[in-house]
């Protein structure tokens, strides 16, 4: 079973046939579906392979992102769950919805050389992806352009590079609006002039407010920001989400069953020691009625008290007897179940 998966749209074969040579001839094993026994079922034979694949590159197209391309956004879609995607430019196109926060490798301007620096990025990741070591910044737009600059008179240097940063060629907009001198201003400056795929001064400050994992912040900023480069990673937040369920427990109103203690015992020399008597007494009856409700998975019992309300005292030659009627004042609290929903890791 071959280590790399290629995904693509059969209209691209040839395309794709150039990179699966090169692909090999860089000693790589790698599996796509023009090796298809014919007395096989297709669909078995190319879940087997995807599913023991170690790393899936996938190419992105015009064909491909397109309507017609759902098998190969499934097959990216599987292989992004399992984090061992590497998507793969062979025309100047934008990934489809969900895929565009993986930086793809530009392969538009590729004409097959194996020691193309862009094709050695390609390696690069792939290695990463097998070894599961981090993946390496690219080399291959920086390395290009200085080696188109070295070959080339200053004058003609400056005009393809006037020329090629205005019309992104190399992703060399990309490559300064990201440097890391002056940001995040630079970066601010390309939102504002609409270079180098970067969001606005605005947009940026809005995405770093938004609340975390906040589904209902993001759809807002989806709808205020439908054109910023940010719009794709919201989309993503937003396609993962999920309900989470939370517990709590909260202060109940106290439940009032009625007590009813007798006048017994021994009499006391006066009324007073009599009702705090029935009082003591009459502890155990509120803590067995207020226990009751805690038995039950809504409330949770935290304690009791007697409350007299009527009192009925006699009065003896030996001294005084009290019992009351009244009530049990129960300490509860009460179970809430609350449930929201989170987009987003």
């Amino acid at each position: 079973m071959a280590e790399i998966f290629i995904s693509y749209k059969r209209e691209d074969e040839t395309r794709v046939g150039k990179l699966v040579t090169a692909l090999q001839q860089a000693g790589q094993s790698l599996w796509w579906d023009r090796g298809l026994p014919g007395s096989e079922s297709w669909r078995e034979n190319i879940q087997r392979e995807l599913d023991g694949a170690k790393v899936v590159i996938v190419c992105w197209t015009r064909a491909s992102v397109g309507s017609a391309g759902d098998f190969v956004r499934d097959e990216a879609g599987r292989a992004k769950e399992r984090g061992i995607l590497i998507p793969v430019l062979l025309e100047p196109v934008r990934p489809p919805l969900g895929f565009g926060e993986l930086q793809a490798i530009d392969l538009s301007h590729w004409r097959g050389s194996l020691r193309d620096p862009f094709f050695g990025d390609l390696l690069a990741v792939i290695e990463s992806k097998r070894t599961g070591a981090p993946a390496p910044s690219p080399k291959g737009p920086m390395r290009r352009l200085m080696r188109r600059l070295t070959i080339g008179s200053i004058a003609s240097a400056l005009a393809a590079g006037i020329f090629g940063f205005s019309m992104n060629v190399l992703r060399i907009q990309d490559q300064a609006c990201t440097l890391s001198i002056g940001q995040p201003g630079l970066s601010d400056v390309c939102g504002a002039l609409g270079l180098g795929g970067r969001p606005s001064r605005e947009a940026r400050l809005a995405w770093e407010a938004l609340p975390p994992n906040d589904c209902q912040a993001l759809r807002g900023f989806r709808e205020r920001f439908e054109t910023s480069p940010l719009r794709a990673l919201a989309d993503s937040r937003l396609a993962s989400r999920r309900i989470v369920s939370a517990e709590q427990w909260i202060e109940s109103d106290r439940q009032d069953p009625v007590l009813f203690e007798p006048a017994s015992g021994a009499p006391l020399p006066s009324q007073s020691a009599a009702q705090a008597a029935a009082i003591t007494r009459a502890q155990l009856s509120a803590e067995r009625l207020c226990r009751a409700f805690g038995a039950s998975s809504i409330f949770r019992y935290r304690g009791a008290r007697p409350v007299a309300e009527t009192w009925r005292c006699e009065r003896s030659e030996a001294g005084y007897s009290c019992g009351f009627e009244g009530r049990a004042d129960c300490d509860l609290q009460e179970r809430r179940v609350s449930e929201s929903e989170v987009c987003g890791n």
